[in-house]
């Protein structure tokens, strides 16, 4: 075990790390994902971009890298993007993989620091580092989360998940996850968590190794109108996360990581998207979408408190 930065043993050529890049209509921003891998100081051992059936540009870019890179294809895509981030997945043989976004980035020490951390931790199957915002010409619009203690920190599967809920705007984020690739055998991600998937999978992921976090921002995720989250709309977000909410609530005995503290977080964000739909349908005349909304709320009230203080309070 390593304390601080201490240098672990080198694993480059005794441990291989895939880094495996779904795309789907990607165009826009791939080849900087691309280019972010091939610039690493520490190289990675197979680069392989993963395409759900685009209908753009995406593969004609990604095979101008056809050297460095290995191209896959789903012909039968758009399989969706957690279909997408599994059949990435599958392609890699690294003995650990890293899912980058197409439209998010690593820093070019990325990998040296991975690889220094599971020389330090061989025993640990997870690996996260710090993330900062990025809009879409690449400007940081927010930095990374402050994290106290040293640079690397070994967390068991409880503290990993409280960590994670409780450091506003998350502990992490997707680009710069690497995982052991035998865990996803155990621990996939799953469709069914929707738009969370991710989270679902950080919150899951500690029941089947301890988690060591590399606390520097070493990447960088991208806000923008094309993503997954923003080409919805503020009624269609909210629809969507107040059933995923509802999902993990609905199978929080299946992860003994899950406190009363934690469930409670999972509740209060249920209520919250609740109100968002109702006032977000009411502000766009979607009677449909404000009947679901009220329907739901009826479902949980009056554990939640008074609706038409709530209502208020999110207008203002």
């Amino acid at each position: 075990m390593c304390s601080g930065r201490e240098s672990g043993k080198n694993y480059q050529g005794v441990v291989r790390i895939s880094v495996v890049i779904p795309t789907f209509n990607g165009e826009k921003y791939i080849a900087e994902a691309i280019e972010s891998v091939l610039s690493q100081t520490r190289a990675a051992d197979e680069i392989i971009v993963s395409d759900d059936n685009s209908s753009d540009s995406t593969l004609e870019i990604c095979s101008r890298y056809a050297s460095e890179i290995k191209i896959v294809t789903n012909p039968t895509g758009p399989s969706g993007f957690v279909g997408g981030w599994n059949n990435a997945i599958a392609h890699a043989t690294g003995d650990y993989v890293s899912v980058l976004h197409q439209d998010d980035l690593l820093a070019p020490t990325f990998l040296e620091e991975i690889e220094r951390a599971i020389g330090c931790y061989p025993d640990v199957g997870h690996f996260f580092v710090l993330s900062n915002a990025i809009n879409e010409k690449g400007v940081v619009i927010r930095t990374a989360p402050e994290v106290s203690g040293e640079v690397l920190h070994q967390y068991s599967g409880g503290e990993y998940v409280r960590a994670y809920l409780h450091t506003p705007g998350n502990l992490h984020r997707c680009p710069g996850v690497v995982t052991a690739r035998r865990l996803f055998a155990q621990c996939a991600y799953r469709e069914e968590a929707g738009h969370i998937a991710d989270d679902d999978f950080f919150y899951r992921i500690g029941n089947f190794t301890d988690i060591v976090g590399i606390h520097l921002p070493l990447a960088s995720y991208r806000e923008h109108t094309g993503s997954e989250t923003g080409h919805l709309s503020e009624l269609q977000l909210a629809l969507r996360l107040l059933n995923d909410y509802n999902f993990q609530l609905n199978h929080t005995a299946d992860n003994p990581l899950l406190n009363n503290d934690i469930i409670q977080i999972f509740k209060d964000r249920e209520l919250q998207f609740c109100h968002r739909v109702i006032i977000y349908a009411l502000r766009t005349h979607q009677s449909k979408e404000l009947l679901y909304g009220l329907r739901r709320w009826l479902s949980f009230a009056p554990q939640h408190g008074n609706l038409r203080h709530k209502l208020k309070h999110l207008v203002r």
